[in-house]
């Protein structure tokens, strides 16, 4: 007997040969229930193309806790004249002849694939019967049906079955290129790639034959021991390179080219596929085409990667602390890295921070801590109180749009609001990637900061000071 794997009041789901089908009561028309399994179920309607998919259904139809008379499936004609006939969505043709029409439910509707219910006694109307649905006799036995496109009835879709695999760390290999960890558990080459991406990993790059040695003795003592392994090469066209870098698997590096890397067969190398390491017993591994579907245990790694060029200009390198800190702690911080807050004094400095900020890093940032304090004093004979901005660390004024006559010196592009005590730290926001905006903010805000330091302070680019520290 079928059993659904899953159920609900409306809906019940069956795996068959790899290929999950979701049985929906909502009766819509052939159109919209093709909407609604590619947009909400991610699949499509179902293709019952063989007659042990059309019997599997048939028998899912016949035990379903609601009731259905008959429902949409994946064919369809453009109209009566087309001169293709009936064809499942991707073209494949759904024969319909005289000699498919089941005369009477007596007949035997067992002599071949497919059968159809017969409409002699069912007038066509006038807009045609270019849709199918799948119907049943003798209660699980089926046959199709063409009926009207808009009429409404149940579905069903079609989508690839969701299979939880457990996967589990058998080893670990530290190389200096990184830290490689091998998981149990057999997956495709994309699902291996995608699991490793959603940890912050990627399939590995081996990029040394010290290292693939290092990570076929992994494999043989992890339990169980992994003949094969998905790493992180790919080919198309004969080009094969590192999916996290994009650099030629056959780029030699630091080995002897005659060498790396040590194919199956470099005589033979296959035009496309993905790279997996092969080891068997105890022989030295080598690097091995297959073919992308197949499923097995997989490696990935943390590179250890050069840094990246700074974001910096003639005098300043620019770095992004992306770690939340009061706007006193961001200042004391950048001041141990050999620098100070940033500035804004410039047009050209506030581009070099927006770069900073939406260009670097694995997010874009919105709005950092810069170098400004707000003073305020009173004229005692007028009692007015005036409010003026300062950098702290060059002792200097900030123009700002209400402290009078500024000519000739840069103004920052200043909020429109009234300046308070309240927020007495300036921050700086990045508005439409490449549009800054300055104003105060209470000084125990959290918040990430950049500083500036300079090139003359340092031999080479900074670097990551530690976790949450970004060089720009």
């Amino acid at each position: 007997m079928t059993v659904p794997i899953a159920s609900s009041d409306t809906w019940e789901s069956y795996i068959f040969n790899g290929k999950e089908y979701l049985i929906q009561n909502l009766p819509v028309n052939w159109e919209n229930a093709k909407l609604i399994c590619q947009g909400h179920h991610n699949g499509s309607l179902a293709v019952l193309d063989t007659r042990e998919k059309a019997e599997f259904m048939a028998e899912a139809l016949s035990e379903l806790q609601f009731s259905v008379d008959s429902v949409w499936v994946g064919a369809r004609r453009a109209s009566s004249e087309d001169p293709e006939g009936y064809r499942w969505i991707q073209g494949v043709e759904l024969k319909r002849t005289a000699s498919d029409v089941l005369n009477n439910e007596a007949d035997d509707y067992n002599r071949h694939y497919p059968m159809w219910l017969n409409r002699i006694h069912i007038p066509v109307p006038p807009g045609g019967a270019d849709c199918v649905a799948l119907e049943r006799v003798h209660h699980d036995v089926p046959v199709f049906m063409d009926l009207p496109c808009d009429l409404k009835r149940a579905f069903v879709c079609m989508r690839d079955a969701h299979v939880d695999v457990k996967i589990r760390r058998v080893g670990s290999v530290r190389c200096s290129t990184g830290s490689y960890q091998l998981f149990n558990g057999r997956l495709d080459w994309k699902q291996a790639a995608a699991y490793c991406v959603l940890r912050d990993m990627a399939l590995a790059n081996v990029a040394s034959e010290r290292c693939l040695r290092k990570l076929g003795l992994a494999m043989l003592k992890s339990r169980p021991s992994v003949e094969s392994a998905w790493i992180g090469g790919r080919g198309s066209l004969g080009n094969w390179s590192w999916i996290d870098s994009g650099v030629s698997v056959f780029n030699p590096g630091s080995n002897n080219v005659s060498q790396w890397p040590p194919m199956r067969d470099r005589k033979m190398i296959k035009q496309n596929g993905c790279l997996q390491i092969d080891r068997h017993e105890t022989r030295s591994p080598v690097f091995l085409e297959a073919r992308c579907e197949r499923k097995m245990q997989f490696i990935c790694y943390k590179g250890t990667l050069p840094p990246q060029p700074s974001q910096a200009d003639d005098i300043y390198h620019y770095v992004v602390v992306r770690q939340s800190l009061f706007w006193q702690h961001a200042y004391d911080n950048c001041v141990t890295l050999n620098g100070s807050l940033a500035t804004v004094d410039s047009n050209d400095v506030l581009i070099q921070l927006l770069l900073s900020m939406g260009e670097s890093g694995d997010t874009p940032v919105e709005h950092v801590w810069i170098s400004g304090r707000l003073n305020m004093s009173r004229d005692v004979a007028t009692d007015v109180t005036s409010y003026t901005w300062y950098n702290p660390t060059t002792g200097k004024k900030i123009p700002d749009p209400k402290n009078g006559d500024n000519t000739g010196l840069y103004m920052p592009p200043w909020l429109d609001d009234e300046f308070t005590m309240d927020s007495p730290c300036l921050n700086l926001d990045r508005q439409d990637h490449l549009n800054g905006l300055v104003y105060g903010l209470p000084c125990d805000t959290p918040q990430y900061s950049i500083c500036m330091i300079e090139k003359s302070a340092t031999r080479s680019s900074p670097q990551v000071a530690s976790d949450g520290y970004e060089t720009t």
